[in-house]
Protein backbone atom coordinates (compact mmCIF):
# COMPACT_ATOMS: atom_id res chain seq x y z
CA UNK A 1 0.00 0.00 0.00
CA UNK A 2 1.00 3.38 -0.79
CA UNK A 3 -0.30 6.44 0.97
CA UNK A 4 0.92 10.08 -0.66
CA UNK A 5 0.23 13.17 -2.36
CA UNK A 6 -0.34 12.72 -6.09
CA UNK A 7 2.44 15.32 -6.18
CA UNK A 8 5.01 12.58 -5.59
CA UNK A 9 3.82 9.69 -7.71
CA UNK A 10 7.30 9.42 -9.45
CA UNK A 11 9.27 9.16 -6.48
CA UNK A 12 7.67 5.11 -6.46
CA UNK A 13 8.36 3.59 -9.79
CA UNK A 14 9.71 4.78 -13.37
CA UNK A 15 7.74 1.14 -14.49
CA UNK A 16 5.70 2.41 -18.09
CA UNK A 17 2.03 0.90 -16.92
CA UNK A 18 2.64 3.40 -13.71
CA UNK A 19 3.56 6.30 -15.46
CA UNK A 20 0.58 5.86 -18.07
CA UNK A 21 -1.78 5.14 -14.65
CA UNK A 22 -0.58 8.62 -12.90
CA UNK A 23 -0.21 10.64 -16.64
CA UNK A 24 -3.70 10.12 -16.95
CA UNK A 25 -4.78 10.51 -13.33
CA UNK A 26 -3.51 13.82 -13.41
CA UNK A 27 -6.03 14.94 -16.23
CA UNK A 28 -8.87 14.17 -14.05
CA UNK A 29 -10.82 16.81 -12.22
CA UNK A 30 -14.42 17.41 -10.57
CA UNK A 31 -16.14 17.90 -14.14
CA UNK A 32 -14.73 14.70 -15.73
CA UNK A 33 -17.37 12.51 -16.75
CA UNK A 34 -18.28 9.08 -14.77
CA UNK A 35 -17.14 6.77 -16.92
CA UNK A 36 -13.98 4.08 -18.03
CA UNK A 37 -11.09 5.39 -19.77
CA UNK A 38 -8.63 2.94 -21.59
CA UNK A 39 -5.06 3.75 -20.98
CA UNK A 40 -3.56 0.60 -22.54
CA UNK A 41 -6.33 -1.84 -23.42
CA UNK A 42 -7.33 -4.11 -20.70
CA UNK A 43 -3.93 -3.28 -18.60
CA UNK A 44 -4.29 0.16 -17.71
CA UNK A 45 -7.65 1.88 -17.08
CA UNK A 46 -9.43 4.03 -15.14
CA UNK A 47 -12.92 4.09 -13.46
CA UNK A 48 -14.71 7.36 -12.55
CA UNK A 49 -17.60 7.22 -10.63
CA UNK A 50 -20.22 8.83 -8.38
CA UNK A 51 -20.97 7.29 -5.25
CA UNK A 52 -22.28 8.62 -1.81
CA UNK A 53 -20.00 8.53 1.56
CA UNK A 54 -21.27 5.62 3.94
CA UNK A 55 -20.69 4.30 7.42
CA UNK A 56 -17.41 2.19 7.23
CA UNK A 57 -19.24 -1.17 8.17
CA UNK A 58 -21.61 -0.23 4.78
CA UNK A 59 -18.46 -0.42 2.64
CA UNK A 60 -17.18 -3.42 0.63
CA UNK A 61 -14.10 -4.88 1.81
CA UNK A 62 -12.27 -6.14 -1.26
CA UNK A 63 -9.00 -7.73 -2.37
CA UNK A 64 -7.75 -8.53 -5.79
CA UNK A 65 -5.62 -11.39 -7.45
CA UNK A 66 -4.52 -9.37 -10.33
CA UNK A 67 -5.22 -5.91 -10.99
CA UNK A 68 -3.74 -2.99 -8.46
CA UNK A 69 -6.20 -0.20 -7.40
CA UNK A 70 -5.01 4.08 -7.40
CA UNK A 71 -7.55 5.70 -5.65
CA UNK A 72 -8.04 9.06 -6.74
CA UNK A 73 -11.10 11.64 -4.85
CA UNK A 74 -11.96 14.13 -7.04
CA UNK A 75 -14.44 15.91 -5.36
CA UNK A 76 -14.08 15.37 -1.38
CA UNK A 77 -12.64 13.56 0.92
CA UNK A 78 -13.49 9.77 1.84
CA UNK A 79 -12.13 7.59 4.73
CA UNK A 80 -10.03 4.32 3.90
CA UNK A 81 -8.70 1.43 5.36
CA UNK A 82 -6.39 -1.45 4.76
CA UNK A 83 -6.20 -5.07 6.02
CA UNK A 84 -3.65 -8.29 6.23
CA UNK A 85 -5.80 -10.71 4.74
CA UNK A 86 -4.79 -13.29 7.37
CA UNK A 87 -7.74 -13.13 9.84
CA UNK A 88 -10.65 -12.65 7.31
CA UNK A 89 -13.60 -14.23 6.60
CA UNK A 90 -14.58 -13.89 3.30
CA UNK A 91 -17.46 -12.80 2.52
CA UNK A 92 -18.10 -13.62 -1.43
CA UNK A 93 -15.70 -15.96 -2.91
CA UNK A 94 -13.26 -14.47 -5.86
CA UNK A 95 -14.78 -13.88 -8.98
CA UNK A 96 -12.38 -13.71 -12.02
CA UNK A 97 -14.80 -11.09 -14.07
CA UNK A 98 -14.65 -8.71 -11.07
CA UNK A 99 -11.11 -9.38 -9.71
CA UNK A 100 -12.27 -9.47 -6.78
CA UNK A 101 -13.61 -11.31 -3.58
CA UNK A 102 -15.35 -9.29 -0.55
CA UNK A 103 -14.66 -10.30 3.42
CA UNK A 104 -16.73 -9.55 6.53
CA UNK A 105 -15.49 -6.25 8.66
CA UNK A 106 -13.11 -7.64 11.09
CA UNK A 107 -14.05 -6.08 15.20
CA UNK A 108 -11.28 -3.49 15.14
CA UNK A 109 -10.01 -1.19 11.81
CA UNK A 110 -6.74 -0.53 11.40
CA UNK A 111 -4.73 1.36 9.33
CA UNK A 112 -7.57 4.04 8.44
CA UNK A 113 -6.79 7.24 6.86
CA UNK A 114 -9.06 9.94 4.90
CA UNK A 115 -7.80 10.12 1.43
CA UNK A 116 -8.07 14.16 0.17
CA UNK A 117 -8.67 15.35 -3.73
CA UNK A 118 -4.71 15.84 -4.58
CA UNK A 119 -3.48 12.19 -2.75
CA UNK A 120 -3.84 8.79 -4.01
CA UNK A 121 -4.11 5.12 -2.41
CA UNK A 122 -2.32 1.94 -3.88
CA UNK A 123 -3.28 -0.96 -2.87
CA UNK A 124 -2.04 -4.29 -4.52
CA UNK A 125 -3.34 -7.74 -5.16
CA UNK A 126 -3.40 -9.24 -1.82
CA UNK A 127 -4.08 -6.19 0.21
CA UNK A 128 -8.02 -6.12 1.41
CA UNK A 129 -9.02 -2.60 1.63
CA UNK A 130 -12.00 -0.24 1.44
CA UNK A 131 -12.76 2.77 0.88
CA UNK A 132 -15.85 5.27 0.39
CA UNK A 133 -16.14 5.58 3.83
CA UNK A 134 -17.78 9.42 5.46
CA UNK A 135 -15.66 11.68 7.11
CA UNK A 136 -18.95 13.91 8.40
CA UNK A 137 -21.87 12.62 10.42
CA UNK A 138 -23.93 12.77 7.18
CA UNK A 139 -23.31 11.09 3.92
CA UNK A 140 -21.59 13.39 0.96
CA UNK A 141 -21.72 12.37 -2.62
CA UNK A 142 -18.03 12.02 -4.37
CA UNK A 143 -16.71 11.63 -7.74
CA UNK A 144 -13.61 9.28 -7.45
CA UNK A 145 -11.49 7.49 -9.85
CA UNK A 146 -9.60 4.31 -9.50
CA UNK A 147 -7.02 2.98 -12.22
CA UNK A 148 -6.73 -0.09 -12.58
CA UNK A 149 -3.28 -1.74 -13.38
CA UNK A 150 -2.15 -5.35 -14.44
CA UNK A 151 -0.04 -5.74 -11.21
CA UNK A 152 2.38 -7.89 -12.93
CA UNK A 153 3.46 -4.43 -14.83
CA UNK A 154 4.22 -2.97 -11.70
CA UNK A 155 6.81 -5.30 -10.73
CA UNK A 156 11.08 -4.71 -11.31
Amino acid sequence: MIFDALINWQLYSARPAWKQAFERLLTLGPDTEPGEYEVDGRDVYVVVFDTTTKALLDTTLEAHQHYADIHLPLTGPEVHARFALDGLAENTPYDPARDAATYVHPDRFTALFTLHPGHFALYLPGEAHLSQGKVDPRPQPLRKAVAKVRAELLRP
